[in-house]
């Protein structure tokens, strides 16, 4: 397939490179022109505009947040690609549920479809095709995109409401959050009490959560609260936000989100 891909960060260059490698003809943009020189190798095939990458089959959005998404895909209020119909548009960037809705609704309207496919895991994941990805929205794109998320990872499809793949995303990277938080408590609690906070990580990771997300994470806090560092923002902090605007949209009482959210990052 002919598949555009918007965003070489370091999610999305991992990405485009497995789908050249697979046979299939990549062009690409990104903001920060390098980036797309370093992939000439991979015969993956710049171009001057986003635009010009959604002159394709499918095009791949994978963009920081929803300023990105945005700035990048509208123009004058206008979808960028509305020159191209029978696109399939799969936006695996982080974005929240109320852009997704709205992203569906301009591309149907224009003959188009969108699926929502945020990712889970890190970029050495993307490089070895072990992505977790939900995907929401229509049947037929899942199924016609299917291969191309096949080999970035293993593709879970939630029905056709592309938003409820965000709000999965959102929800994980919430659990994440909490993790964050609860570390820093728990190793601040024993800290006090006279113990090394990278003891008593080492033994929770053993003996309750042997996790990597735990293993790294409360490595990193234990290592701060030790030395008395400054402390480590929670990276995955505006997940918790989004969690709450989804959780008002859809009527639902969250208040172990909205403590995170309002404790601040």
């Amino acid at each position: 397939m002919k598949i555009g891909v918007i965003g070489l960060g370091t999610m999305g260059q991992p990405m485009a490179r497995r789908l050249a490698r697979a046979g299939h003809e990549i062009i690409a943009w990104n903001r920060t022109r390098s980036r797309m020189e370093t992939l000439a190798a991979e015969a993956i095939v710049p171009v001057g505009t986003p635009a010009e990458a959604c002159q394709a089959e499918v095009v791949i959005t994978m963009l920081s947040d929803d300023a990105a998404v945005e700035t990048t895909l509208f123009s004058d209020g206008r979808l960028i690609s509305t020159g191209v119909p029978g696109l399939v548009h799969v936006c695996m960037s982080t974005i929240s549920d109320a852009l997704a809705l709205r992203l569906a609704a301009l591309h149907r309207d224009i003959g188009q479809s969108y699926l929502s496919a945020p990712v889970f895991g890190a970029p050495e994941a993307a490089q070895s095709g072990k992505l977790v990805i939900p995907v929401g929205g229509p049947r037929a794109a899942f199924e016609r995109v299917r291969p191309l998320l096949d080999a970035l990872g293993r593709p879970d499809f939630l029905g056709e409401d592309p938003s409820a793949a965000n709000v999965v995303k959102a929800a994980g990277n919430f659990l994440m959050a909490s993790v964050v938080e609860s570390l820093r408590d728990a190793t601040a609690l024993v800290h006090a009490a006279g113990v090394d906070p990278r003891e008593f990580t080492g033994i929770v990771t053993q003996a309750l959560f042997p996790t990597p997300v735990y293993q790294y994470l409360g490595g990193m806090l234990a290592g701060r609260e030790a030395l008395q560092g400054p402390r480590v923002p929670n990276p995955f902090h505006h997940a918790a936000e989004q969690c709450v605007v989804a959780a008002d949209r859809l009527g639902v009482q969250v208040p172990t989100i909205r403590h995170i959210r309002d404790r601040g990052g």
